[in-house]
């Protein structure tokens, strides 16, 4: 299989893994309300401006372009590859300041022309993509000079001597550690921002483990076939609540960290 076969693979699969998901995002969000607390944490983190405009890249159906519309009147457009997503979306809030796409996040300056953004964030969506620096690079070329990248991370879950809670569970329930939790990891993310931005700044949002949180969180379909791959749906999900029980003993020990980062477009940016 070719590269460019193998990326438009994972493309399809993401898209499939988030179209079967989209009633299980809605059911987790009422209930924890945590991709809108999310998206808030990193635009606080990151001085987002009122009323600016902004580009969401991996949007799902808009919880992140909601909440920035609503706490800072953004005028927002988003873009995902799944349809369901955002058909569901549309139906809920697709409007004056909110407009959802389907399309490619690889693909970005197709779909917004010559429009230019304040801001283009990935709220917990840059670790699916096969080509970081592809996105990153169209999302340059969407961005105004001065304007910024940013994205929120997969979590970390951290233990009180920073051991690393994800290994502990699997050790725990007896099966492997998977080889890829995600398809771009931290490190690479980072360094692509660095090479279309300046003055790189990270940040941290931590929340004390809570075993039900993370066994709602990696039940949804499309996040528990990042940790049993190859495996059907139905055993995923009793595999997830198996793991996090084991980590039972650490609820109020243990953290959940999502990392963020930012960068700047500086007009020596690449167009």
């Amino acid at each position: 299989m070719s590269d460019k076969e193998f990326k438009n693979k994972v493309k399809r699969n993401v898209a499939e893994n988030f179209d079967q998901s989209i009633g299980m995002y809605q059911d987790f969000e009422e209930k924890h309300g945590f991709f809108k607390a999310l998206a808030l944490k990193m635009a606080e983190a990151i001085d987002i401006e009122a009323r600016a405009s902004v580009l969401d890249v991996g949007c799902g159906y808009g919880i992140s372009a909601k909440a920035l519309n609503e706490r800072f009147g953004c005028k927002v457009l988003g873009v995902d590859l799944s349809q369901k997503m955002i058909a569901a979306g549309r139906s809920l809030y697709d409007g004056d300041g909110i407009r959802l796409l389907v399309g490619d996040g690889e693909k970005l300056s197709r779909l917004v022309g010559n429009r230019r953004f304040d801001y283009v964030v990935y709220n917990a969506s840059i670790f699916i993509f096969p080509d970081v620096s592809k996105t990153l690079a169209e999302s340059c070329k969407c961005l105004r000079t001065g304007g910024k990248i940013a994205f929120s991370f997969y979590p970390e879950l951290v233990g009180e001597e920073n051991e690393d809670l994800f290994a502990v569970a699997f050790r725990r329930l007896g099966e492997p550690l998977p080889r890829f939790r995600v398809i771009t990891d931290y490190h690479q993310a980072s360094e692509a921002l660095n090479d279309f931005c300046i003055d790189i700044r990270h940040h941290r949002w931590e929340r004390p483990l809570d075993s039900r949180f993370l066994q709602d969180f990696f039940s949804i379909p499309a996040q528990s076939a990042s940790l049993f791959p190859g495996r059907g749906y139905e055993a995923r999900r009793d595999l997830v609540k198996g793991l996090f029980a084991t980590l039972d003993d650490m609820t109020g020990k243990g953290r959940i960290v999502w990392r963020m980062a930012e960068g700047i477009k500086s007009g020596a940016s690449p167009q």
